[in-house]
């Protein structure tokens, strides 16, 4: 494991107690890490406004945010891929068109998220909108439905071939993003302006938007409480997220061997 010099995280159901905490014992390992000349990266579905509220106590050298539509090195914006305002208009008339005049609609850009539930919305530090004349760019749009079908006609609407689009393994949303605003084309991006191989980055993910991510990088990991098809595409599976699996591979993969890249 010498040759890592970059360990990258997903948050939610990975990092993420169930509570959304990080346990102090999770946050020591990772500052370890990080003196050992190892960086850190998050990368999560998240928006880097609401997954910076989290992260007290930890100071990640990488953030991929928003689906994989930003990605900020040291706090520098190094890649940004997102709807154009022309598009995510057409997508969002496409939804109420389609899913009905209640769909519930959120979407995220560099600046907010903003969702049309009135709903408690928990974490997720949404602004209300109810989008009927909602005019800026975003970096991922998400819709309240099981329905592949109408997702596929909504995506249809600006051109599927455009559209990355996956559903939630624990909650009854899809995500819909630019095709170049997903995490393994954020990595790409990252290993050129880093000039690193994938093959020194180790990832640590749990749902459906994190394969492409364990696969192209040097070692994919597999959370224990993943979903089958992360856990049948990962090199290895360490311990859940609620008994801090990532932190505890890394102090004994990694740790005693790291060197400075």
């Amino acid at each position: 494991m010498e040759n890592i010099s970059l360990i990258l995280s997903d948050l939610d159901g990975t990092l993420f107690r169930n509570d959304k905490s990080i346990s102090d014992f999770s946050k020591q390992v990772i500052a370890e890490a990080q003196k050992k000349g190892v960086m850190f990266g998050i990368s999560t579905a998240r928006a880097r406004v609401n997954a910076l509220k989290f992260l007290d106590g930890i100071n990640p050298d990488i953030m991929i945010s928003n689906g994989g539509g930003m990605v900020t090195f040291r706090g520098t914006k190094i890649y940004s891929c997102e709807f154009s305002v022309e598009e995510i208009r057409t997508l969002i008339d496409a939804t109420f068109e389609i899913c009905g005049k209640d769909a519930v609609i959120s979407v995220d850009n560099e600046t907010g998220l903003f969702s049309n539930s009135k709903d408690e919305l928990g974490d997720k530090f949404w602004t209300y909108n109810d989008f009927s004349d909602f005019r800026e760019t975003c970096m991922k749009m998400c819709i309240e439905t099981f329905d592949k079908e109408k997702v596929t006609e909504i995506a249809s609407s600006i051109g599927v071939d455009k559209i990355d689009f996956l559903p939630f393994s624990d909650i009854p949303w899809y995500k819909l993003s630019k095709k170049e605003a997903t995490k393994e084309k954020a990595i790409e991006a990252l290993c050129t302006h880093l000039k690193m191989p994938p093959s020194k980055i180790v990832a640590f993910g749990d749902d459906f938007n994190d394969i492409g991510m364990l696969k192209l990088c040097g070692k994919g990991i597999a959370m224990e409480n993943a979903i089958d098809e992360v856990r049948q595409i990962a090199d290895e599976i360490c311990l859940s997220n609620e008994n801090d699996g990532v932190a505890k591979w890394i102090a004994e993969k990694l740790l005693e061997n790291c060197t400075k890249m």
